[in-house]
């Protein structure tokens, strides 16, 4: 009986350590991989990142109007948005399968991803100010509550990467071994052409600290100007055809334009362009303005003599009307629509520019007209024009008859008209692309003047920032607590002012 018994704990034994390793095998899911080709982690971040058109971020910036109280409002009572970690998360994988791989095949992917993660730092610190950055994506090390860094750090670390990204890939392109990758649908794996993006960038960034553009420590001026003085170490875009952009297809289910003839019926007769962008188009008689809007329908009902082309024919719907009113005004044909032709037609409307030559120029036009880097303003205000000019098919010839004839379109040089006039203009080249960056720099400059009526919900405001998001309070309480109290003085308000602005 006792052998019987020491028979049946053995077996026990024996059983139980079976069912744990047993156990154990059924953690790893054979159907899940648990690597992944650093092109195809390209290919999800860029999805993740890109901006559309025609979205909520463009009424933000002025450019259309709902006149539908259904679907959309202008209100500007916002709340939180969401941060990026879930495409810093596949970065640093990117990273991990670059790095296990290894060769020079793999190397532009890690240099990529320095620039990948400054993007989604830029994108959050925008949006709410101090951030985790230096201590984030390290739960790995089991820090799960990273610190928040104040503004100031946060554009320092993001630099730092931008720099390094721009030095590596230089020299990768030096050695010449290569200038393809797979994965990227937005360059088609062009190296050349990320080059310049990562140095187009570092301007957006610099001319986005421009007031504290003395600062010491950013060192904003010297970097701009070197990035300027020096094509050959730092290329920057050149043409449209170095535009980090979106390109649609309407054949592809996923990848469609998101007006097209599929939601026509839908949301065409729902939204109106907006006053702040078409009026401003108008008052320069800009012919851009018959590529982007439809006349008004009183006119076309009225039969006006060229009515398509008198540039009264086109009017745009106040952003700070209440719904209502807009809704009257669109039903009795007095506001514009988006272009039919352009945005309606087929189901690969035009790119969507993420950032572009025409912002690029603008950007050296508003440093040289501020002093930080020498060179001529007007010409590079103009090539920014034109390369909007040219995204809408109309060619250089156009362009100078218009300047010619358009005296309040020529530039005033370097006083304040001068200034106001290339930061209008940038805003004109930002139209349904580039997310909120036509936003961003009204908060920085207040250039062009935001409409604001009886339709805004925060007390006659335009907010300054977003709201840190609920999951920070749950997971990071006690950080963005301190963070709150550091910068504004412990209440998480949409209308305080982050360092950048101040």
């Amino acid at each position: 009986m006792k052998h019987l018994a020491n028979i049946i704990i053995c077996a026990g034994l024996l059983l139980g350590a079976a069912s744990c390793k047993k156990f154990d095998s059924l953690q790893n899911n054979p159907n899940k991989p648990t690597v992944s080709p650093p092109a195809l982690l390209l290919t999800g971040v860029l999805i993740d990142l890109k901006e559309n058109p025609w979205d909520q971020a463009q009424r933000e910036n002025q450019f259309w109007v709902s006149n539908f109280d259904y679907y959309a409002s202008q209100g500007y009572n916002w709340s939180s948005t969401s941060m990026r970690y879930g495409a810093l998360r596949n970065i640093q994988k990117m990273e991990e399968e670059a790095n296990r791989l290894g060769g020079d095949e793999n190397k532009p992917y890690l240099i990529i991803a320095k620039f990948l993660k400054a993007w989604c730092y830029l994108d959050m610190t925008m949006k709410f100010g101090d951030i985790p950055m230096s201590e984030s994506m390290q739960s790995g090390a089991d820090n799960f509550t990273p610190k928040y860094d104040a503004q100031k750090d946060v554009f320092r670390q993001i630099l730092q990467l931008l720099e390094a990204s721009g030095s590596e890939m230089k020299a990768f392109l030096d050695a010449a071994k290569r200038n393809k990758i797979s994965g990227d649908f937005m360059f088609d794996g062009d190296l050349d052409k990320w080059h310049k993006l990562i140095n187009s960038t570092r301007l957006r960034v610099l001319i986005n600290l421009s007031k504290h553009a003395d600062d010491a420590d950013l060192q904003v001026k010297t970097k701009f100007a070197a990035i300027v003085a020096s094509a050959a170490n730092f290329p920057v875009m050149e043409s449209n055809a170095d535009n980090y952009q979106v390109v649609f297809n309407g054949n592809i289910q996923d990848n469609r334009y998101p007006l097209g003839p599929y939601n026509r019926g839908f949301d065409r007769g729902r939204n109106n362009m907006g006053a702040t962008y078409l009026d401003s188009l108008t008052a320069y008689r800009d012919p851009r303005t018959f590529e982007i809007a439809e006349p008004v329908d009183t006119a076309k009902t009225n039969n006006v003599p060229g009515y398509a082309t008198r540039f009264t024919s086109y009017k745009g719907g106040r952003t700070g009307d209440v719904l209502s009113d807009l809704s009257s005004q669109n039903a009795n044909g007095y506001l514009s629509y988006g272009n039919e032709r352009r945005y309606w037609q087929t189901g690969s409307g035009e790119p969507c520019i993420q950032l572009g030559f025409p912002e690029t120029c603008f950007n050296i036009a508003e440093a040289i007209h501020r002093g930080w880097a020498p060179g001529n303003a007007e010409d590079w205000y103009k090539k920014g024009i034109k390369a909007s000019f040219a995204f809408y098919t109309l060619n250089e010839q156009v362009f100078n008859d218009w300047y010619a004839a358009t005296p309040k379109a020529q530039y005033k040089g370097n006083n304040a008209e001068g200034l106001k006039q290339i930061l209008l203009q940038k805003y004109l080249a930002f139209f349904m692309n580039s997310g909120r960056q036509a936003y961003y720099q009204y908060r920085r400059t207040g250039i062009p003047q935001f409409d604001i009526g009886p339709a805004n919900a925060n007390g006659a405001r335009i907010p300054k920032r977003w709201l840190y998001p609920q999951r920070e309070y749950q997971t990071n309480n006690d950080q963005v607590k301190a963070a709150i109290q550091r910068q504004f003085g412990g209440t998480d308000d949409i209308n305080s002012e982050m360092w950048l602005i101040k």
